[in-house]
């Protein structure tokens, strides 16, 4: 004997079938609600859920069964989607209610790409642009140059590498720049666009020297006017495919003998004092309302020098440049102390002074070529600790006769890595191990100088990694961690394109970009290469304000 089958229905759907059968009501279809058009960022998650409902006059709100399909195909996960290429989708919604009566919408999606604000932001300011009918092949920082393929050049204007400089007004420079090419010819130079002069130069390495005079300008109380002027190199000229590099750029002008500049006074201590202490216990504080600060090792070490304080000026010091530092500075013990001057928090001393005496003190640092970077001290105890106070750091700039800079464009650096390498803007580097912080492995960009509001802007980067790897991104200033922009990422084998918001802080300073990969769960894996490429700084499209 066969059993019977029952089909079990909610009460509304079976009055609807009921009618349907010959009873007076009809199942009503699905209604979809705030489906619209979308207009949306490229490599952005879009919330194809937001103000959409479906409802139904028996089932009632069934939006969470609705079906989201896009042509050509994207991702549609818990109602997000990535668009990861400009253009227009169609996006469909579908909903069917309980038996199974369908409504269907179908709108369009128009992914537009952001407005590109840099991509030079690690190249330490080199561009190049093609005109005529010239392509830039390839363009970006490879090891410690910035490069660049080139072909279909004809006229000098057709290739133009080109940087801007702040220059004091009424002032001569002499500027030599050092540059590869793989043909030889004849190039031209200008400022703003107009040329100043016309070299020769060789198939290698080229020492391109020039000459080129500021216009005088009135002069603000207690400080030299200064013009920004781009210095570009036309090499278009240059006969058959073109393959170049620029390393360095150096400057040179003449300035009075013997002065000073004050460049640092009245410093308060306020949010720029951070104690250290390795194996040791001790405090810092500041003082007299912000004028002073001091550091007390309470217990100590058997090895010298594990506890202190570090103080952050601030204040930029560049190579080339003389300085005069001097400071108050009271210790309670005859115990030995040092303090350290220092182009970064971790950064190289510049000069250590040993137990320097109470009171005044005064001392000058010359910065070498490579040196440059962000003032700080570093106030260390020896092993019999003590408290040690300092006030009233002021800095000087001591004039000489001649005033050289140097533009160097610096690679991108890690730490415990090996085999990192950049070509074209593309950095590589294999990862042999990881540490359980995030700082035991770090990838570094160059040094570069931002300025504006940082929440007008997006960073952008793509990244894989032979195997999944936990990540923190972050933008800071060089020589410390002060960040403008943080995020936990996760890479994985296929490239990605990440965004990253930036916080509401103003930038007027030296910043670096850093890719941290040291944590536990990272620790699994050895020998990991790592990709990073099409680093840039996208401006915030008027969808996101």
């Amino acid at each position: 004997m066969k059993k019977a089958k029952f089909l079990i229905l909610p009460l509304a759907a079976a009055a609807a079938l009921l009618s349907a059968c010959g009873g007076g009501q009809v199942n009503q279809a699905p209604e979809l609600r705030g489906v619209s058009d979308i207009n949306c960022l490229v490599n952005t998650y879009v919330d194809l859920l937001d103000g959409v409902a479906a409802l139904d006059e028996e089932d009632g709100d069934i939006t969470p069964n609705l079906e989201i399909t896009i042509t050509p195909q994207a991702e549609v996960k818990d109602g997000y989607a990535l668009f990861t290429q400009t253009g227009e989708y169609e996006v469909c919604y579908e909903i069917r209610d309980s038996l199974g009566k369908l409504a269907r919408t179908t709108v369009t999606a128009s992914v537009i790409a952001r407005d590109v604000y840099r991509e030079e932001v690690c190249s330490n300011g080199f561009t190049v642009q093609a005109g005529g009918r010239t392509v830039i092949e390839k363009s970006g920082l490879t090891g410690s140059a910035y490069a660049f393929e080139a072909s279909g050049n004809e006229i000098a204007e057709d290739v133009i590498l080109s940087r801007s400089y702040t220059m004091v007004s009424g002032t001569e420079y002499k500027f030599t720049y050092n540059i590869t090419s793989s043909v030889a010819g004849r190039i031209k130079v200008a400022a703003d666009g107009i040329a100043i002069a016309e070299l020769n130069i060789v198939s290698g390495e080229n020492a391109v020297t020039f000459k080129h005079a500021t216009p005088s300008k009135p002069s603000a109380e207690g400080e030299a006017p200064t013009d920004n002027v781009n210095i570009a190199l036309w090499l278009g000229g240059l006969e058959g495919p073109l393959k170049a590099s620029v390393k360095s750029v150096y400057t040179e002008r003449v300035q009075s003998i013997g002065g000073e500049t004050l460049k640092l006074k009245d410093f308060n201590f306020n949010g720029s004092v951070e104690g250290r202490f390795d194996g040791t216990e001790g405090y810092v504080g500041v003082a007299e309302g912000g004028k002073g600060a001091y550091v007390e090792v309470t217990k100590t070490s058997n090895e010298i020098w594990r506890g202190g304080m570090f103080v952050n000026t601030g204040l930029p010091v560049s190579a080339f440049e003389n300085y005069k530092i001097s400071f108050n500075l009271f210790s309670e013990s005859q115990a030995p102390y040092e303090v350290v001057i220092l182009n970064g928090q971790w950064g190289k001393a510049l000069k250590t002074l040993y137990s320097p005496a109470n009171g005044l003190n005064q001392t000058e640092i010359t910065v070498n070529e490579n040196d440059g970077g962000k003032l700080w001290l570093y106030v260390q105890c020896g092993n019999r600790g003590g408290r040690i106070e300092i006030s009233d750091i002021e800095v000087s700039l001591k004039e000489t006769g001649l005033r050289r800079e140097k533009f160097a464009v610096t690679p991108f650096t890690v730490n415990n890595g090996d085999g990192i390498a950049s070509e074209y803007g593309k950095v590589t580097c294999n990862i042999r191990e990881f540490g359980n912080d995030w700082g035991n492995n770090e990838i570094a960009s160059p040094d570069m100088f931002l300025e504006g509001s940082a929440d007008n802007y997006i960073i952008e980067f793509r990244a894989k990694a032979s195997q999944r790897l936990n990540c923190v991104f972050a933008a800071t200033e060089s020589g410390t961690w002060q960040t403008f922009a943080w995020r936990q990422i996760t890479l994985t084998i296929e490239e990605q394109t990440f965004s990253v918001q930036c916080d509401n802080k103003n930038l007027n300073d030296v910043y670096r970009f850093v890719w941290q990969f040291g944590n536990a769960e990272n620790a699994k894996h050895q020998n990991v290469m790592v990709e990073i490429s099409q680093i840039k700084i996208s401006l915030k499209n008027d969808l996101e304000r």
